[in-house]
């Protein structure tokens, strides 16, 4: 090809590369999200039975939801929403699911390896942590900001009333601070809550 021929080609890919260049920097560049709270120090038993603290998933993006095994509607729908989590993130992802129980005094180490086989727990991947009430609470509503409580006037009543808890998840980042949360309404939650773990998975943590 001639000179001649190829200077409008040339010309078409310099026009090209610099409207990529202009609209890669026009391109609006995403907000940090929060922060709405720091996880306090927790020591509570997962599933296998093996301790877990704040340490433990210090360098981890933790998306955590509150249910209990014997609740047959809400909870079911929200272990359902985290096995397809646990599914879309890729297996060397620095991100980890946690299920706290509201219904601790049952809700052993034993049943909720029961109740995460029913989900398709992947190992260390997704930890139910059970232990003292006073402690699992305290995690729970101070540093994850859901509502958790027991209905005492449900007792001996549907099993379902008998924890009010909230339906959402929380999504804390790599220093323990919880960062946002998504309504297991929403019907992207599964896909947002995905794409928010996986952005702050990429943060400068240190």
């Amino acid at each position: 090809m001639k000179t001649r021929e190829r200077l409008p080609w040339i010309a078409l890919v310099a026009i090209m590369l610099t409207v990529a260049v202009v609209f890669v920097r026009r391109a609006p560049r995403l907000a940090p999200l929060p922060e709405i709270s720091r996880i306090g120090s927790f020591s509570l038993t997962n599933q296998f039975g093996i301790r877990v603290g704040r340490e433990d998933l210090e360098g981890w993006v933790v998306v955590a939801d509150v249910i209990f095994s014997r609740c047959p509607g809400q909870c079911h729908q929200l272990s359902l929403a985290m096995a397809r989590m646990q599914s879309a993130l890729p297996m060397g992802s620095r991100i980890r699911l946690v299920s706290l129980t509201a219904d601790p005094a049952f809700d052993t180490p034993n049943v909720l390896e029961r109740y995460g086989r029913r989900y398709g727990v992947q190992g260390e991947r997704w930890h139910f942590l059970t232990g003292p009430k006073l402690d699992v609470y305290r995690l729970a509503t101070d540093g994850m900001k859901f509502s958790v409580v027991e209905n005492e006037s449900a007792k001996g009543g549907n099993l379902e009333d008998q924890f009010i808890h909230s339906s959402s998840f929380a999504i804390i980042d790599r220093r323990g601070i919880l960062r946002a949360m998504v309504q297991l309404e929403d019907p992207r939650c599964v896909e947002r809550v995905v794409e928010l773990a996986t952005r702050l998975a990429r943060e400068d943590w240190k």
